[in-house]
């Protein structure tokens, strides 16, 4: 596993197509509301400079492309929406895992712990270890995959 820090829109559409990370799994740690993806604010002279800025939607994700990868797992409130998961499934990735509502932190955390011990440690399928990570109960059930 390796951690690699989205720092720009133009830095997260390499990440995206594949050119910085041909990651199986993509982990988008973030906030959302019901446009898509928040990003971070740029300095006014960085802005200008980037294919997009504020919210990474669907729309953004069809344009851009996804590289071919296993799973792209979004803890951002309200990111469980259909059309993000058809863009990034179109786009080449076998699942899509988002809240569809609001979970406290709590809940995220124990969900990504869950589903990945399930995944990576146990061998589960994505199905099953997504199964057994809503078992936690609470707010872990808001999570959904689509493949």
């Amino acid at each position: 596993m390796r951690l690699l820090p989205v720092r720009s829109p133009r830095h997260l559409a390499d990440v995206l197509n594949g050119t910085l990370s041909q990651a199986k799994h993509l982990i988008f740690s973030c906030h959302g509301d019901d446009r898509g993806m928040i990003l971070d604010r740029l300095a006014p002279e960085l802005e200008g400079q980037q294919p997009f800025n504020d919210v990474l939607t669907p729309g953004l994700v069809a344009e851009l492309g996804c590289s071919p990868r296993s799973a792209v797992l979004s803890t951002g409130c309200t990111t469980g929406t259909d059309a993000l998961a058809r863009a990034f499934l179109d786009g080449g990735c076998a699942a899509y895992l988002a809240p569809r509502r609001s979970p406290g932190g709590a809940a995220v955390l124990a969900f990504v712990s869950a589903f990945y011990y399930q995944v990576l440690t146990l061998g589960a399928s994505l199905a099953d270890a997504v199964t057994g990570a809503r078992g936690l109960g609470g707010d872990t059930e808001l999570f959904r995959l689509w493949t």
